[in-house]
């Protein structure tokens, strides 16, 4: 995603990967990102609620314009949806 595509208003999405306690099993987590003010060179936005900071450029090209599809596995962890998932969330 680019600060150009961004405005005030705008919600994003950014994907954080964490460990699951004291264990070396990482799971994935997905963040709302506010955008409240664009500039030329960073947005000022607000993450999962918390207070605005600048974010820049390096920042905002990870972010994710649609809220990303999860599957969370027996074991607790969540991933990433593949296209086979996606689509049978769709259809069914």
């Amino acid at each position: 995603m680019k600060i150009s595509s961004l405005k005030p208003g705008d919600t994003a999405y950014q994907l954080y990967r964490h460990k699951m306690g004291n264990t070396t099993i990482s799971t994935l987590s997905v963040w709302r990102v506010s955008v409240k003010e664009v500039h030329e060179e960073h947005v000022i936005a607000s993450v999962n609620g918390n207070a605005p900071r600048k974010y820049r450029e390096r920042d905002v090209a990870k972010w994710k314009k649609k809220e990303p599809v999860l599957t969370r596995s027996r074991m607790g962890y969540s991933r990433l949806a593949t296209k086979a998932e996606k689509e049978a969330l769709t259809s069914g």
